[in-house]
């Protein structure tokens, strides 16, 4: 997921963050492929979602570039990346039930699977992984952190790992306690 040499990027955001447009948008050049890959891999789990993976990229990118963050790297950088994903597809999901209340929204599919799964079923879907996914947040940052890196960001275990500075081994049960965990509270 994380091609991107570090050592340019890291130094890039710390210019950025002091000002330097050129750097913002050098930072935009270089990483928009992993953004839109990130978007890509967050639809995939969405079927009926409204979005294409370039308009999840786009706005992901719109919402870092008005923020006044302090990257503290690469991984900071992406981490935010998957939270900013995570919520355009939340409040798409959130715009497409208001608008079943009483106004219209265009639908643009994205997958086959899409036509199998009534919309209505998976944005109910989606906005009940969210709710599950902050409590969990509130009980484990650790756990919610992983399963949002992994679904929302693309990240390997391995990356993963070494954002949270854990083991692999460390990871891989926290992301099977994490669904487990997800699915009683999904299913409630």
């Amino acid at each position: 997921m994380m091609a991107t040499s570090a050592q340019p990027i890291t130094q890039l955001l710390r210019a950025w963050e002091a000002g330097d447009e050129a750097a913002r948008d050098s930072v935009v050049n270089l990483v928009y492929q992993q953004v839109r890959a990130i978007a890509a891999s967050s639809l995939r789990g969405a079927p009926g979602a409204t979005l294409t993976p370039t308009e999840v990229a786009h706005e992901a990118l719109m919402r870092l570039l008005d923020t006044d963050a302090a990257w503290e790297d690469r991984r900071h950088f992406f981490h935010v990346v998957a939270q900013a994903t995570r919520q355009i597809l939340v409040d798409a999901a959130r715009r497409r039930q208001a608008g079943k209340r009483g106004g219209s929204v265009e639908r643009v599919e994205i997958s086959a699977a899409a036509e199998q799964l009534p919309a209505e079923d998976v944005d109910t879907q989606l906005l009940r992984v969210d709710d599950a996914l902050a409590e969990l947040g509130r009980t484990d940052q650790r756990r919610a952190r992983t399963v949002e890196l992994v679904y929302f960001g693309g990240f390997s275990r391995a990356e993963i790992a070494a954002a949270l500075e854990v083991s692999e081994g460390t990871v891989d049960r926290d992301l099977r306690l994490a669904r487990a965990w997800l699915r009683v509270a999904m299913e409630a």
